[in-house]
């Protein structure tokens, strides 16, 4: 991996994207921009069903992309946690960090998140919106690149790293 560089790890609601992120954060010692952090920062009353208002994704979208940037040109590296991936900001971070960039897809099988999101304490997302995510997610890929959507259902976050980021 180039450094610095960006890691954006995305995918559905439930898929490990908070705990693979952690795992990242401590091996490589870099810095963390959560989308859900920074939809309750703008956002607090409507970040838990932020996709449910489009200017509102884009808004946060604009803002991780600048605040990704900046921590980029101070010459450090950092990894972006993401749910709300989009065509224009798949673009807009290829285009600004190309080689630097490492963009990974959690995609278990949609019944394992669905599984998960039913076990969590807190709020959960419900299977409608899991299968909303899937869809949109699916339709992303030729934007992504198939190889860039792993299946971490059966290993730990540690393993993920391993397997999938450590060796970028």
């Amino acid at each position: 991996m180039i450094k610095p560089f960006v890691i954006v790890i995305a995918g559905p609601t439930g898929v490990g994207k908070t705990a693979l992120v952690k795992v990242i954060k401590k091996h490589f010692d870099c810095s963390h921009l959560s989308e859900d952090e920074i939809a309750k920062e703008i956002f607090p009353n409507t970040y838990k069903d932020i996709e449910d208002y489009p200017d509102k994704v884009e808004t946060i979208a604009r803002q991780l992309f600048r605040k990704a940037k900046d921590i980029f040109e101070n010459g450090e590296s950092v990894v972006i946690d993401r749910i709300n991936l989009e065509k224009k900001f798949i673009k807009d971070i290829k285009k600004t960090f190309h080689k630097h960039l490492v963009l990974k897809i959690l995609w278990p099988p949609m019944e394992t998140t669905i599984e998960r999101d039913k076990k969590r304490k807190g709020w959960t997302s419900g299977e409608n919106t899991i299968k909303m995510f899937y869809k949109k997610y699916e339709e992303l890929k030729p934007s992504i690149g198939e190889k860039n959507y792993i299946d971490n259902s059966h290993q730990t976050p540690e393993e993920t790293f391993k397997k999938f980021i450590e060796q970028e």
